[in-house]
């Protein structure tokens, strides 16, 4: 395990360096592009190449290459990932422009092509290592072995996340669990239960893993925790399907008693005032720029079907106030009585109904309607839900009124917040997923709200609609 670690930190570093050694070059032919008169030569910036190296040193000071690099272990989440990689460029940048003014290397160098190649390091850093990590999934390289203790639903979830997932780099070998109904038997396709929660040591041998995932109840953690500590040099701890703050969580020693204090961004008006300010220039600026969009689908919607060309769908707002959600309109004019006629006639249309609210194959939805569910550009008037402070840009899912039951409890701490027009769910899978991992993504984001966590999910949002993947 440690050697297929060691390897995926290495191809990780080498995307650095690729993204470091690139955009300074990048940055000088915009620059040159704009200042046609002066030509800047690239010559004068070849002292730059010791900093490569204090680039990957800022990065392992950091914990940017799966914590610690002597003894690797999980990655840090997506998150906390972006927002360190931000610093880390920030101080090696710094670091360069503190050098230019103790040295005699300043003559000739363009502050501008250093400010703008550190804007780039930053926003593409995050893709290069992605396309890296797609590589190494596509050619199972680097591939981290992991057994899951416990086969339960949230063991199974876990599973699942980690076989689609392409960030981590985890190789699920197996379950261990005490249920005699599953022994020998794959809860997960491919994904086998290889013997009893206390087969762990042999287990760790036979499939050469230093990695254990606990997906069991508390009380088993408590009693298993320090035997697993013996044979596994990482253990990572999922007690249920409950979302815990991890990402405002910090641990504490008090007196000999170990802790851990959770902050509560919902309650802070700084950064709720901050995402409000954010959210309300990227409005205005998609409003201005998006206009003759706006005008051609418009005029598409109401020459291609009889009807109006908005949607205002009624949906839960904050303290679950109904708000008019508005959109381009995508079904037809009858689309309620078509919908009735459906489920009548049909019921594993009616299951599928009852089940996600959707329908995969929906008759109700016009041919242009499917291209701008596809694209989501249907949602684009939802700007103005966003300017008129009912919704976010980004922020949980809108809901009905009937989803609200499968939120149970959960759903206090969602109508606190605005629904978004994007979100953690959206860029998750959306309609391939089941409505336990909608409300784990929807309550996931509101505990682990932050600035950071918005700008992932808006890069994710881009990624999505260019690859036009999981709208219906």
């Amino acid at each position: 395990m440690m050697h297929s670690a060691r390897i995926r930190i290495l191809i990780l570093m080498v995307a650095d360096i690729l993204c470091f050694t690139l955009f300074p070059f990048v940055a000088l032919w915009i620059v040159n592009m704009i200042l046609q008169d002066v030509v800047i030569s690239w010559r004068a910036y070849r002292w730059m190449w010791p900093f490569i190296g204090v680039f990957v040193g800022c990065n392992i000071f950091i914990r940017l290459y799966h914590g610690d690099v002597a003894y690797p272990g999980a990655a840090l989440g997506a998150v906390e990932e972006l927002r360190r990689i931000f610093f880390s460029s920030a101080l090696v940048y710094l670091l360069l422009f503190a050098y230019l003014a103790l040295s005699h290397r300043a003559q000739g160098v363009s502050r501008s092509v250093l400010i703008l190649s550190w804007l780039l390091t930053f926003l593409f850093l995050p893709i290069f290592r992605w396309w890296a990590r797609c590589l190494m999934k596509r050619f199972r390289i680097g591939q981290i072995n992991v057994l899951i203790a416990g086969a339960g639903v949230t063991g199974r979830m876990v599973a699942q996340e980690l076989i689609r997932d392409k960030y981590f780099g985890f190789r699920i070998v197996g379950f261990l669990d005490d249920s005699a109904a599953l022994r020998g038997k794959d809860p997960v396709p491919n994904v086998p239960v290889v013997g009893s929660l206390r087969y762990a040591r042999k287990a760790a041998r036979k499939y050469n893993t230093d990695y254990m995932i606990c997906c069991i109840p508390i009380t088993l953690v408590t009693e298993m925790l320090e035997s697993y500590s013996k044979y596994f040099k990482h253990v990572m701890i999922i007690p249920d399907n409950r979302v815990f703050p991890i990402s405002w969580a910090y641990p504490i020693y008090l007196s000999g008693f170990s802790g851990m204090e959770i902050r509560n961004q919902l309650l802070l008006p700084m950064p709720r005032m901050m995402k409000g300010l954010l959210e309300l220039i990227i409005s205005v600026v998609a409003f201005m720029t998006l206009l003759p969009l706006f005008l051609v689908l418009a005029i598409l919607v109401k020459l291609t079907s009889r009807g109006p060309i908005f949607y205002r769908a009624r949906r839960l707002g904050v303290n679950r106030t109904t708000i008019r959600v508005l959109k381009f309109r995508t079904m037809y004019v009858d689309a309620d009585r078509r919908l009735e006629t459906l489920l009548a006639e049909d019921p594993e249309m009616e299951r599928q109904w009852r089940e996600k609210f959707k329908l995969d194959n929906d008759p109700r939805v016009t041919p242009l309607g499917r291209f701008l569910r596809k694209t989501s550009l249907d949602e684009l008037p939802q700007f103005w839900n966003v300017l008129t402070g009912e919704m976010a840009v980004i922020g949980p899912r809108p809901i009905v009124e009937a989803e609200v039951k499968y939120y149970g409890d959960r759903y206090a701490l969602l109508s606190r917040v605005k629904p978004g027009i994007t979100g953690l769910w959206q860029v998750s899978g959306r309609s391939e997923l089941d409505y336990p991992q909608r409300v784990n993504l929807d309550i996931s984001y509101i505990m682990n709200w932050s600035i950071w966590m918005d700008y992932y999910i808006f890069l994710k949002t881009v990624k999505e609609v260019l690859l036009c993947r999981g709208a219906r």
